[in-house]
C-alpha cells in the first residue's frame, strides 16, 4: 500500500541518515540554532493498549546570542510508524501510524502539522514563544498493539520578526530501546554514538 511504502521510505531516511545540516546559501538564517530535548513519561520499552505516553520539551525563548523571541513559529519534523511484530524484525512490517487509528494524540502545548494527503499523519511538532519559554508537550494514547517508532526528528525552521533559524530535537533519554525492539537484519539499529540513536524512541504496545 502507499501508506506502507511511504512509511518504509521515511523510516529508512530517518534511520540511515542522521540529519545532515549544511548551511545552505539563500535560506536566510540569521539566528543561532535551537534544539529541543524531549523528556518522556513513562520511560519504558513496554506499555499496554490504552496507556498514555507523554513527551515534552521546553527551551528558553532567549537565544544563545541574547535575542529574545516574542513571536513567530517554528517546527521540527517527526515521523511515527507502527509494526505488528514485537520486536520489529522485518522492514515489510512497517506502516505510517495515524492519529485516531493507531493512537490518539492530545496536544497540551504547541501544535502539530498534519500531512497534506493523509490528514491523520503527523508531519511535525510546532510551537511559538510564550513568555520566557517555547514548549512542545503531547500525550499519546495507544490504540493498537505493535512496535511504535516515534521520532526520526529532522530539523525544520523557525521564523519570526527577529529572524530565522533551524529547530532540531532529540530524546533526552538513556535508552531509546533500539536494542530491545529493533532487530531488522538488513537495517541495523543506529549505534549509541550515532546522531540518529537519540532521534527516535521505540515502544512496544501489548494487550
Amino acid at each position: 500500500s502507499m501508506r506502507k511504502r511511504i512509511g518504509i521510505l521515511l523510516v529508512l531516511l530517518s534511520v540511515l541518515f542522521s540529519a545532515c545540516d549544511p548551511d545552505v546559501a539563500g535560506e536566510g538564517i540569521n539566528l543561532p540554532p535551537m534544539e529541543f530535548a524531549f523528556e518522556v513519561s513513562p520511560d519504558t520499552a513496554y506499555m499496554k493498549v490504552g496507556d498514555t505516553f507523554t513527551i515534552q520539551a521546553s527551551i528558553s525563548s532567549t537565544l544563545s546570542n541574547g535575542v529574545k523571541l516574542t513571536d513567530g513559529e517554528g517546527s521540527v519534523s517527526i515521523y511515527i510508524s507502527r509494526g505488528f511484530e514485537i520486536p520489529r524484525v522485518s522492514f515489510d512490517d512497517n506502516f505510517t501510524a495515524l492519529n485516531n487509528e493507531d493512537y490518539k494524540i492530545i496536544i497540551e502545548k504547541g501544535g502539530v502539522k498534519w500531512g497534506k494527503n493523509e490528514v491523520n499523519q503527523i508531519r511535525s511538532f510546532s510551537s511559538s514563544p510564550t513568555g520566557d519559554s517555547i514548549i512542545m508537550a503531547y500525550k499519546f494514547v495507544f490504540l493498537k498493539k505493535g512496535t511504535y517508532v516515534i521520532g526520526g526528528f529532522q530539523p525544520l525552521f523557525y521564523e519570526g520578526s527577529k529572524g530565522k533559524t533551524r529547530w532540531n530535537a532529540y530524546f533526552n533519554v538513556t535508552n531509546p530501546h533500539w536494542n530491545e525492539l529493533w532487530q531488522v537484519s538488513d537495517v541495523p539499529a543506529p549505534s549509541i554514538n550515532e546522531d540518529s540513536y537519540k532521534k527516535s524512541y521505540l515502544i512496544a504496545i501489548t494487550e
